[in-house]
């Protein structure tokens, strides 16, 4: 389950580590059906939280640190690790087509990304974070680990480039994609209160597709000679625009 996508999905069950990752599974309300923890442990903390896991009725076990080091995804024994079930991702289920920020993600490659994304997101108050045609396992371990708990709670949907831009054309929303080649930058664009921002893959950027179904392209404009940001840090500058914006507008 740790090491293998196709048999995550199989299952409709993925690991998570860590007493930040499962109580943000909880208090996002999902479910947890199983808890390991590392067997010896004197931290009362860590007592008390399995404590409060064991009392709810889910499944605990006490496991050696050699088995738990062989499950564990950092590389050293995790003190508590829990199964979780996945959950329904598909586009068809996102009902609320009153979201005025929301953050589309185009063939998305890098769980790191994903998981740190979630957390800019989040940060800047997307309402939604669509991924189109994505190669990533949203239930990935290093999705989970570097969302900082926020897989659970901050609401994803997956659907394939016709559905999201049919969904965004539904909801009123611009689509608006960057460029390193768009004219107009980030600074010189109009952006709107209904605004869907699409970030192209790591390696590519975005396609024909999206590139004849946007409403408007735009570049961060760059001093150094580099080729690109890091994708989270180019979601990030453009996201602190946006609402740099949304600010100046109420004040």
């Amino acid at each position: 389950m740790r090491k293998s996508s196709h048999y995550r999905k199989e299952v409709g069950s993925f690991l998570l580590e860590g007493k930040r990752e499962i109580g943000a599974l909880l208090a996002g309300g999902h479910s947890l059906e199983e808890l390991y923890f590392l067997g010896n442990s004197q931290d009362e903390e860590l007592k008390n939280f399995i404590s409060s896991i064991t009392e709810k009725g889910i499944p605990s076990l006490e496991v050696a640190e050699g088995p738990m080091r062989k499950i564990s995804y950092r590389g050293e024994a995790s003190k508590v690790i829990g199964v979780a079930k996945t959950w329904d991702l598909n586009l068809r289920i996102l009902r609320n087509e009153s979201l005025d920020a929301v953050l589309i993600l185009d063939e998305i490659e890098k769980p790191g990304n994903l998981g740190a994304i979630l957390r800019t997101a989040e940060a800047m108050g997307v309402k939604a974070v669509l991924l189109s045609d994505t190669s990533v396992d949203f239930f990935n371990p290093n999705v989970i680990r570097s969302s900082m708990g926020l897989f659970a709670t901050q609401p994803v949907f997956c659907g394939t480039k016709k559905e999201i831009l049919e969904w965004a054309r539904k909801a009123e929303l611009l689509v608006v994609g960057t460029s390193s080649n768009a004219k107009q930058t980030i600074y010189e664009y109009d952006f709107q209160s209904r605004t869907a921002l699409l970030m192209g893959s790591e390696s590519t950027g975005l396609g024909q597709f999206w590139e004849k179904n946007v409403d408007a392209m735009v570049s961060i404009p760059m001093k150094g000679h580099g080729s690109s940001l890091n994708l989270n840090c180019a979601t990030a500058g453009i996201l602190m625009e946006i609402n740099r914006r949304k600010f100046n507008s109420k004040t």
